[in-house]
């Protein structure tokens, strides 16, 4: 074994622990909510009459099955409507900070009431919501149980983030490695970890933290999609959206910038958490990427094409093992899903 041979090794053997070392800790405990609000929450998140015209519920885009997303490059949107943007997961949303790919909303509970009164999601006045369910004798008995008042905004907002509050997944083998488990990662994966935390591949520049988020907003370059530009309805929607919010319509989605007109946002995205990320494809706030490995290519060569792409971003020049260990890894990151069903009839 010559002695280049072996600082090599030594070199190497080194920026793996260095990579180790940085390695977020475990995903913490939440509070947990309230039972009862959960329980009332989780009826109404299945609950069609949450929606303009019975037809839609959350759990049309939020589907179980799917670790809470919809398996589709852009949501579904109300009969006859249609979005521009994909449905991101709920998986861990009691964790975050900010709601929506564009953070325009900061509570869990500013955040359940928007679709259902978004005219392009669930399209029905929240205070004829209330007059439905204080109507209804099962609701407003179990409203005046839980709360000890008939339902209101506030009401309906809290059981729904109460129920969303319990859609935790912290049993992954890369939970279970950090909790203390060594065997939890194959080889490979922990590779990948250490490429992903590591200087090799940088990600944890924005997937940092225990959510593996930073909860930020970052340009990637992210092109729009075949399916937006050649859709009338997507692009009307989103027309009305930005002019809702202030900002003329553009030939792009503004992102962040829509919501606080800073010029250095325009084309940014909340950093999504990675949980279940294997089972929620495909990705990006267009869904333009099908799969983990096109994930991969994307960030290997630097990103996408824009002025505004954030300066984290540089091509990696990743190998091909490299990239199969990045790939591992995050499959790693996916554990069970608290699948929640309706209510019995």
């Amino acid at each position: 074994m010559t002695l280049l041979f072996v600082i090599l090794v030594l070199l190497s053997q080194g920026r793996a622990e260095a990579a180790r070392a940085s390695f977020p800790p475990p995903l913490p405990e939440l509070a947990p909510p309230d039972a009862a609000q959960a329980e009332l929450g989780r009826r109404l998140f299945f609950d069609r009459r949450l929606s303009g015209d019975g037809t839609m519920s959350c759990a049309v885009c939020h589907i179980p099955q799917e670790a809470y997303a919809d398996g589709q490059a852009l949501s579904v949107g109300y009969p006859t409507n249609k979005h521009w943007r994909n449905t991101p997961s709920l998986i861990n949303t009691g964790y975050l900070s900010s709601f929506f790919w564009d953070g325009r909303s900061e509570s869990l509970e500013e955040q359940a009431l928007e679709p259902i009164h978004s005219v392009f999601e669930m399209n029905l006045d929240p205070d004829y919501l209330v007059a439905r369910l204080e109507v209804d004798s099962e609701y407003l008995a179990r409203f005046h149980d839980v709360f000890g008042s008939a339902p209101t905004r506030r009401t309906i907002a809290a059981a729904l983030a109460a129920f969303e509050r319990t859609l935790t997944v912290n049993d992954t083998p890369f939970d279970l490695f950090l909790a203390g488990d060594k065997t939890a990662l194959s080889p490979q994966a922990l590779r990948g970890a250490e490429i992903f935390f590591g200087e090799r591949a940088g990600c944890a520049r924005c997937h940092s933290g225990p959510l593996l988020s930073d909860g930020k907003f970052h340009n990637l370059g992210v092109g729009e999609t075949d399916e937006l530009l050649r859709d009338p309805q997507r692009r009307a929607t989103r027309n009305y959206f930005l002019r809702r919010m202030g900002v003329e319509p553009m030939e792009r989605d503004p992102g962040r910038y829509a919501v606080t007109k800073e010029p250095a946002d325009l084309g940014a995205f909340r950093t999504p958490p990675l949980r279940q990320v294997a089972q929620t494809a495909p990705y990006m706030h267009n869904g333009s990427l099908e799969t983990l490995e096109e994930v991969i290519a994307f960030f290997d060569a630097g990103g996408g094409d824009d002025t505004n792409r954030s300066p984290k971003l540089h091509p990696l020049h990743l190998s091909d093992a490299e990239k199969e260990a990045l790939v591992a890894f995050l499959r790693s990151l996916s554990g069970a899903v608290p699948i929640a069903r309706p209510p019995m009839p």
